[in-house]
């Protein structure tokens, strides 16, 4: 897939739309996607940190799309894992996403997202049901 059809794809959903996510790199190895700060992403007002389900839909749509870019089709998410390293709180995030397995049923992908300053922030993997 493309860098253009998978921007495109990237676009489709209305939640991607909202969150504002944008490919920045995109090829078999992997792929990089940014996503801005938003106040109304937030979940402890305290801190202000962002809500863990924010950064978990970001985990997984990287995964999603890290499989696509590598050429490959798949349906839907079949089971994800999240860990939460630190707060994100004001700041625009990155998530690079790497291939760990292709396979027929299930394709496994591994995420890691950092804020601007580069700390890492949130990691994830995410299985995904291929088409077949």
């Amino acid at each position: 897939m493309t860098p253009e059809l998978l921007e495109q794809a990237l676009h489709v959903a209305p939640f991607h739309q909202w969150l504002g996510v944008s490919l920045r790199e995109s090829g078999p190895d992997g792929i990089t996607i940014a996503m801005p700060w938003r106040e109304e992403m937030i979940s402890n007002p305290a801190l202000p940190a962002m809500h863990g389900g924010v950064l978990a839909a970001l985990i997984d749509l990287t995964g999603f799309y890290t499989v696509l870019a590598a050429g490959h089709v798949c349906t839907s998410t079949a089971d994800i894992h999240v860990d939460y390293h630190r707060p994100a709180s004001r700041e625009s995030l990155t998530a690079r996403g790497i291939i760990v397995r292709i396979g027929k049923r299930l394709s496994v992908a591994e995420v890691r997202v950092s804020g601007e300053t580069g700390k890492l922030l949130a990691s994830g993997r995410g299985a995904y049901a291929m088409k077949g």
